[in-house]
């Protein structure tokens, strides 16, 4: 099952996201651009309302351009808001410099839900688990 949609902030935000369900449990959030004060609420958004549908959420972290304070703290808040729902949160592509550097400065590497894995290899790991489930 897929499911792909773009959204974009009817604002000067920069910042798209895509969304893709290669399975009902699993859904991959991909934000392009600037994650930044007005554009964190929008992921935050976005992401909590998956929560409502899926077991697994990947937050693919590869096109994003510029990470601020902001945008760690919607992490922190997407991270907690999955906790809560229990749902399992996946972060990947955290190794692009703009975010690897300052999750590293700041810390959040080791709080954060970082897979080492590609958002690919890791949803194709996820579907063949849901389908050995299903057996």
């Amino acid at each position: 099952m897929s499911d792909s949609s773009m959204l974009e902030r009817p604002t000067d935000a920069a910042l798209e996201i895509r969304l893709h369900s290669p399975a009902p449990a699993v859904v991959v959030v991909r934000p392009a651009g600037e994650l930044d004060l007005v554009s964190a609420p929008l992921l935050v958004e976005r992401v909590q309302f998956q929560l409502r549908f899926h077991e697994h959420v990947v937050v693919d972290l590869r096109d994003i351009t510029f990470l601020a304070s902001s945008g760690l703290r919607g992490l922190l808040d997407v991270r907690k808001a999955a906790c809560a729902a229990g749902v399992t949160l996946y972060l990947t592509s955290a190794d692009t410099p703009g975010v690897a550097r300052v999750l590293a400065l700041t810390g959040l590497a080791e709080v954060l839900p970082i897979v080492a894995a590609s958002t690919e290899e890791l949803v194709a790991s996820l579907v063949y688990a849901e389908r050995l489930r299903k057996r």
